[in-house]
């Protein structure tokens, strides 16, 4: 008995190493209240992983625990990889994901050897178990021994859930992340990373629905000709829908608020729209004399000067934030890359209700990030990438270090649409794509080689003044062609770009860059050649793209059916993190450390119903695409 037991605090012993370790790189304390759940459930699993150690005969025994330790190493050591590079602990629904493996691969071993110290520190329990382990002695466990790891099992689970009890009712309680509350950035603080992990996997196998919480709001007064907003009837839609689900999104749906139509309401109806989602765009990169286009297109139209472009899940979330106005994590994204969701809001459908053509290009592989099933859903069945027909006009022969150039991107595809009544083309491009080598950007080595900076830092510029670059052909394209004028673009980045050390991202910044909020604020370009240059304040990020859009071609939309909000509306700003994290125009708000820094005044509720409300926006967008709400709403209605 005294082995099993020896074995029992092994375990205990390097889980509580690991998480401790986890906590300390990830969040601001580890001495809290969760480190009596997280050691009730790391004895937990002490305990299981023993008995699964004791069902064989000593060799395979001492293989399989070899094989746990082995384990719980590289789950640690892989969520630290990925949560130093999303910003967001990784998640079992993203290995569904796996045409977006490249993201990760091209970055994995170079952020490895940045954190090589601080893994090395992680695996130092692994290391001492296989110095040690020809030395030790397992005994297979008799009958007995086995049946009382069955009942201090389940005394142990039986524990740790009725400590669970105590202050339910509060946001964010124990009971309630482990229940009824899906955010995993608190559960691991809480519960630990194995725990809050199992939680998750449990739930994508066995399902769960979250209820969501909202005051009650008298929106009787909103009228359709001053709201962007629908005559839509909740009331009765409330009472004949069965579904417990659906009725709750409609009634969140019945107590938003919607925004105000503006002074700039319909400025651009009818004129032709060029998006640009830029890889790695950030306008820290940007400058009058290195990438001139850029800056005369961000200083000369609506010009955003709070907008972030937080990473959600890599490019593929920043692309699902700015197409559908709504907020990603990792089940929505992937129930969005099946192909099967009716998302009637999203930029292409909305411009081919108006009769525009609708076309789409991507300088890399055409069904990365299932994009052959999403773009049709975005509203972009004319989709062209390499290996679909791009391949026929533009040079596809690139590999991770020669990457295509976006202004060969610009140029092969241009006159493909220019001679269209009304078009909206959509551009993805890749010059910005890590790793930031001058092997990717050699013709601007010459241009940037004495810049005081890091070379990463150096190739970064690079491959962002090839974007400049892009851009400048398709303004010189569009006035060659007589459409510049009914043209407006659009730009913004997928995300900032995360590969790089926050150090070097600061040599290139007029002021200190946190890891969490500034690393991730850019620009958002909204521009026409016959506008005058309007400055904008308010707070904003990529789900409010596809509102403001909306609103600035006259496109009738209904505004509460978005998370996002009209950036030209009197509606206040708000930037939400994967971390849950968030700015508003009021203040800033930390979810770790639930720390609020305000730049005015609030009401004392204010934080909680901000928090509210940001739990609401992920749990709504989760529900409209994994419940399809979009579908039976809009046939519901008729629409």
């Amino acid at each position: 008995m005294k082995k099993t037991l020896r074995l029992v605090l092994y375990y205990f012993i390097i889980i509580m190493y690991l998480e401790l370790w986890h906590k300390f790189f990830f969040y601001p304390t580890v001495w809290n209240i969760g480190l009596i759940y997280t050691s009730l459930f790391s004895l937990l699993i002490a305990f299981l992983l023993t008995f699964l150690s004791s069902l064989s005969k000593p060799k395979i025994n001492k293989i399989i625990v070899f094989l746990f330790t082995l384990f719980l190493t590289f789950i640690f050591a892989g969520n630290y990889i990925y949560t130093t590079l999303f910003q967001t602990p990784f998640s079992i629904q993203v290995t569904s994901m796996a045409g977006g493996a490249l993201d990760f691969i091209n970055i994995f071993f170079s952020t490895v050897l940045k954190n090589i110290a601080n893994l090395m520190i992680l695996c130092f329990p692994f290391f001492c178990f296989c110095c040690k382990m020809k030395t030790m002695n397992f005994e297979k466990n008799f009958y007995f021994e086995r049946k009382v790891l069955i009942y201090s099992i389940l005394s142990i689970y039986i524990i740790s859930l009725l400590v669970l009890f105590p202050g339910k009712n509060a946001s964010k309680s124990a009971y309630k992340l482990y229940w009824q509350e899906n955010d995993i950035i608190s559960s691991i603080n809480l519960f630990g990373l194995i725990t809050a992990e199992r939680i998750e996997i449990q739930r994508s196998i066995l399902g769960f629905d979250e209820t969501l919480s909202f005051m009650e709001n008298d929106t009787s007064n909103e009228k359709k000709d001053d709201y962007n907003k629908l005559e839509i009837d909740f009331d009765t839609l409330i009472a004949e829908e069965k579904d417990a689900n659906i009725k709750n999104v409609y009634s969140y749906f019945k107590n938003a608020s919607a925004t105000k139509k503006n002074e700039y309401t319909g400025m651009f109806q009818g004129k032709n729209l060029i998006f640009v989602l830029a890889e790695s765009f950030n306008s820290v990169a940007v400058s009058e004399e290195y990438t001139p286009t850029l800056y005369q297109l961000i200083h000369n139209g609506f010009h955003f000067t709070n907008f972030y472009s937080p990473v959600f899940l890599s490019t593929t979330g920043g692309e699902f934030q700015a197409m559908t106005g709504l907020i990603p994590s990792a089940d929505t994204i992937n129930e969005w890359h099946k192909g099967e969701a009716y998302l009637p809001y999203a930029l292409g459908n909305m411009f081919a209700k108006e009769d525009y053509t609708t076309n789409a290009y991507h300088n890399w592989e055409y069904d990365f990030y299932t994009r052959n099933f999403t773009m049709p859903e975005l509203g972009f069945p004319n989709y062209l990438a390499c290996e679909n027909g791009l391949e026929k006009i533009a040079d596809c022969s690139w590999n991770s270090i020669n990457a295509p150039e976006d202004q060969q991107l610009i140029a092969s595809t241009i006159k493909k649409y220019t001679k269209e009544d009304k078009f909206l083309t959509y551009y993805i491009t890749m010059s910005g794509h890590a790793p930031y080598l001058f092997e990717k950007s050699k013709r601007y080595y010459e241009e940037v080689k004495d810049l005081p900076y890091s070379d990463e830092t150096k190739a970064y510029i690079a491959s962002q003044m090839d974007l400049d670059k892009a851009m400048e052909v398709l303004i010189e394209s569009l006035e060659k062609e007589g459409v510049l004028e009914d043209t407006v673009i659009c730009l913004v980045g997928d995300h900032y770009p995360y590969a790089m050390d926050i150090s070097h991202i600061n040599e290139m910044s007029s002021y200190p860059r946190d890891e969490l909020f500034e690393v991730n604020h850019s620009d958002l370009i909204i521009w026409n050649k016959n506008q005058e240059k309007v400055e904008i304040n308010k707070v904003g990020s990529q789900i409010d793209i596809l509102p403001t859009i909306l609103n600035l071609f006259g496109l009738e939309y209904d505004s509460r059916l978005f998370i996002g909000k009209d950036l030209l509306s009197d509606s206040e700003g708000l930037a939400i993190f994967s971390d849950m994290s968030w700015i508003s125009d009021s203040g800033t708000y930390q979810s770790k450390s639930k720390k609020f820094t305000a730049k005015k005044e609030v009401d004392e509720d204010y934080i909680s119903k901000i928090n509210q409300w940001v739990n609401n926006g992920v749990v709504v967008s989760r529900k409209i695409i994994i419940n399809d709400i979009y579908r039976k709403l809009f046939e519901s209605i008729g629409e």
